[in-house]
Order: structure tokens, then sequence, then C-alpha cells
């Protein structure tokens, strides 16, 4: 079964990865959504897509740079006064619903690792029975193998998730080509794969298949990209517009 995943709590309806997308996200007929994690000064979850908040909200500046209080100081823009949202915040939102998590582990503007991160999210998860619900993603490796390791040091391990995703981008495959993407994903253990959907096709599901690799796919906006999705039989796929991923899935 492909799974519809809401990108951002649907980006091109509501404010992205605000409490009023995922609230609305709550209530549609979609498996998860999707959001991505940054971790402030003094160590705090949050959820926001860039590193810096000066595309989506009032201010300016990198999120690392920011204690939880002084970001709470900066608006989203069209969000009706909402300032960044908590993962438990967002946690809290999702828990009750049928709606489940995909998680995408972020890193700083110059692409390092968050310190700790990785563990404060397996204790988040953890601490609100969500790490079942939850597939965990990057497009960093290194990050997808500390969470590996956070899960390890708390006698678990990544089978206790949902789904464990490596991110891929079209430029990574432009550098090393899909065999150097399979190669990469043998040394690293995961098993699991999101790709831009324009570069899916049945060619590709097939290679990935043969490898005992599980596809996942990414940024399906339009009806077709979504029809698509199906027919290729993705593990599931995020979108921007999860109603027409809806009306896609019921024919």
């Amino acid at each position: 079964m492909t799974l519809i995943a809401s990108h951002r709590g649907g980006t091109h309806l509501w404010p992205e990865n605000t409490r009023l997308a995922f609230s609305e996200t709550a209530k549609l007929d979609v498996d998860l959504v999707e959001f991505d994690v940054h971790q402030t000064r003094d160590n705090k979850l949050v959820v926001h897509h860039d590193a810096l908040i000066d595309r989506m909200t009032d201010g300016k500046g990198a999120i690392a740079d920011f204690s939880y209080d002084e970001l709470r100081r900066h608006l989203v823009i069209g969000s009706g006064g909402e300032t960044i949202p908590t993962l438990a915040e967002t946690i809290d939102i999702f828990g009750p619903s049928a709606v489940d998590l995909r998680l995408e582990i972020k890193t700083r503007l110059d692409g390092k690792p968050y310190e700790g991160m990785e563990s404060r999210i397996a204790d988040e998860l953890l601490a609100t029975d969500m790490l079942k619900r939850t597939m965990v993603t990057s497009f960093a490796l290194s990050r997808l193998e500390a969470f590996s390791t956070a899960l390890d040091e708390r006698g678990l391990n990544v089978g206790e998730l949902l789904g464990f995703i490596f991110l891929c981008s079209p430029l990574t495959v432009a550098q090393i080509g899909w065999r150097g993407v399979i190669a990469a994903l043998g040394q690293s253990g995961i098993r699991e794969i999101a790709l831009r959907a324009e570069s899916i096709d049945a060619e590709v599901m097939d290679l990935f298949q043969k490898n005992g690799v599980t596809v996942h796919g990414w940024a399906a906006h339009t009806s077709e990209a979504a029809k698509a999705m199906f027919r290729f039989g993705v593990a599931s796929f995020t979108t921007d517009r999860p109603d027409l991923a809806i009306a896609a899935k019921r024919g």
C-alpha cells in the first residue's frame, strides 16, 4: 500500500510547518505528516524547514543561534500570529489522530550536525510513545547513523520505526549514479530510500527492488505525480497538495 504524506503539513494549502497546517492535516485522509526538525541554541527541538528563519518569519537568523525564548519572539508569516512550533507541540497534535509522522532530521546552515539532536529526538518519541508511529528520514546518511546509535544506546533499534529512510537528491544521483547510491546504502545498512517523484520509473523501481531496497517518493505535488506514485507502488510519498493525492488515490 502506498502511503500519502502531507509535506510540511500541506505547503500549498496552509503556511508550512505551522500548528494550523498540522491541525488541518490531522483531519485529512492521509497516512503521514512530513516535517523537519532543527535545534535551538538551548537544545529545544523545533519544527521548521530552513536552517534560517528569514523566509518564513518576520525575523532573520539561524535557528541554531536563537534560544527558544528568543525564537518565540518571531511570528510565522501568514499564520495568524503563530510562532515556530516545537516537536512536542507537533506530536501533541498528531498523537490522538490517525496520522503518523515522517520526521526529517535537519542540519545547521553549514551542514554540520546539531550536537545531541538525534538523542533528543529519540527521547521525545519514546516519551510520547510515538517511536513506532514515526518514519525517520534525512538527506545526510551520517544523521541517520547517529539516530541509529541513539536507539542502540537505549536498547532499541531502527526496526522499531515505521520507516528509516535516506532522502536521495537528484544531485547525489548525478554525482555517483544509481549504483553508487546502492553501494552507499549497503555500507550504511539502510534499506529504504526516498527519491524525487520525477526520477522514479519502472526501471528505477526494479533496480532498487532487486537490491532489496524499499523505494519512497518525495515532491509529488500534482495529480499526475501522485497517480504515478500509486502506479509504481512506492511505499510512501510526500506532497504539498494532499487533497490532490487523496483524490488520486480514490480514483
